[in-house]
Order: C-alpha cells, then sequence, then structure tokens
C-alpha cells in the first residue's frame, strides 16, 4: 500500500490487495461470473472505510477513558478541596 499524504485520499490498492479481492469475488460469483474494476474498486474502498471506522472508533474509546479519569480526578480534588476547608 502506498503513503499517502492527505488523510482524506484512498491509498492506492497494491497487487496483493487487488489478488485477494478478485479471489473473493471469484467465490462470491462463481466460475461463470465475470467481474469488473467497478466492483473490485468498492470492496477496497469499502474496505478502507471500515478500517478508518475501526481507527476513529478506538481514539474515540482512548479519549473517553481519558475523560472519565479527568473527570475522577476532579472529584477527588474536590472533595479534597471541601476537606480541607471544613478541616481548618
Amino acid at each position: 500500500m502506498k503513503a499517502i499524504d492527505n488523510a482524506h485520499e484512498v491509498p492506492t490498492p497494491s497487487a496483493d490487495d487487488i489478488r485477494r479481492i478478485e479471489n473473493v469475488l471469484r467465490e462470491v460469483g462463481g466460475p461463470h461470473v465475470s467481474w469488473g474494476a467497478q466492483q473490485t474498486l468498492d470492496i477496497w474502498v469499502i474496505e478502507q472505510r471500515a478500517k478508518a471506522d475501526r481507527l476513529a472508533a478506538d481514539r474515540l474509546r482512548r479519549s473517553s477513558w481519558a475523560l472519565v479519569v479527568a473527570t475522577v480526578g476532579l472529584v477527588l480534588c474536590t472533595g479534597g478541596l471541601i476537606w480541607a476547608t471544613f478541616a481548618a
């Protein structure tokens, strides 16, 4: 897979990727069905979209946990401030 400069562009599929997708299409359609480049590219783009969705979900999960930890820290600090206020 070729590296891309723009994060919004779909990378160019490698020869191995194209061969793998063509094997999937051959299994689905059988030996008597002919698939074109459009179907191969459709599957490639769907795979790339699923990969991007998984990466985005992982980043969202990690940032959510960071917010949970920060919230717990703020609750503990607030409790400490309340305790310090009444203990003084």
